[in-house]
């Protein structure tokens, strides 16, 4: 009998998760981050436990049973652009590994093999279109050079527009108040900048939300800057199709895809995706595995 293993890697956490191909799958296994980029040790260590701890539940549905080797599909945040697949594929022990970057496998979670556009927004933002089996993607450049839209850009817009507002070169509002209310002080304020990640950034997203609903001119001005790149990107995904589907993904792009269709009128044909990122890394194993049982 065949397994299927999916991992879905991030910079913040994993999660694994295994399927029998009669059908039953094992519980969703969670683990650290796995940053290949900046720790790859840590990603490893944190990848390799997943996928035995994965393998080990997934023989436990059916004891007794030889199992072909399995064929497990991983996608990374980063990886491409890291150059580590080759690294990581040598270091570890299976045969039958794809890996790939993390909104492949978002694409064949929201779409499987069907065309559609992907607008993933969390602590970062990228975003993707799937068209005739070819994938084209913008953004995903991490916090320092891109993630517009995104979480830790939406935090950090906030702690910049209080500055302003300090200075008198921005106006003032219910969301610089309350930024203010957070860090008592402009040292405070520099002192958590310093040490932030984009995590601690991305916290503060909610709060800008909760102040554009209730017409703070502050946090509308922020999410409309978002929201634009987001809408401009998602435009230049649909051409030459405008009806292709859009699918948001990630803890953020519900809101903000309501709110570029809602608050900013734009029509489009937005979809539920089929579903994650880690079913879309088991179906890609799935589809592996039956490219390499066709005929020569």
């Amino acid at each position: 009998m065949q397994i299927f293993v999916g991992l879905d890697g991030g910079g913040t956490a994993c999660r694994a998760q295994a399927q029998l191909g009669c059908g039953p799958y094992t519980e969703i296994l969670t683990g650290g981050a796995a940053n290949v980029f900046s720790d790859f040790p840590s990603a490893l260590n944190e990848i390799s436990a997943l996928l035995a701890a994965a393998l080990e539940q997934a023989r436990a549905l059916a004891p007794g049973v030889i199992f072909a080797p399995p064929q497990i599909a991983i996608g990374l945040a980063g990886v491409s652009e890291s150059g580590a697949t080759t690294r990581l594929r040598n270091a570890l022990p299976y045969a039958q590994l794809t890996i790939l970057g993390d909104i492949d496998i978002s694409l064949a979670g929201a779409f499987e093999d069907q065309d559609g556009i992907v607008m993933a927004v969390g602590t970062g933002s990228v975003l993707a279109r799937q068209r005739s089996g070819q994938m084209l993607r913008l953004g995903g450049y991490g916090f320092t050079l891109g993630d517009e839209g995104s979480g830790a850009w939406i935090g950090r817009e906030a702690l910049r527009r209080a500055l302003h507002a300090r200075d008198r070169l921005g106006p003032d509002g219910p969301l610089v108040a309350d930024i203010w209310h957070k860090h008592a002080t402009l040292a405070d304020m520099i002192s958590f900048a310093g040490r932030a990640k984009p995590s601690d950034y991305a916290a503060l997203a909610p709060l800008v939300l909760h102040h554009d609903r209730q017409h703070c001119p502050v946090a509308g001005s922020i999410l409309d800057e978002g929201c634009a790149y987001l809408l401009a990107a998602i435009t230049r995904l649909q051409e030459g199709d405008t009806d292709m589907p859009v699918a948001p993904l990630g803890g953020l792009g519900s809101a903000l895809l309501d709110r570029i269709t809602g608050h900013g009128g734009a029509k489009l044909r937005r979809t539920t995706p089929k579903g994650t990122a880690l079913d879309g890394a088991i179906w890609t194993a799935r589809q592996c595995a039956r490219t390499e049982d066709l005929p020569a």
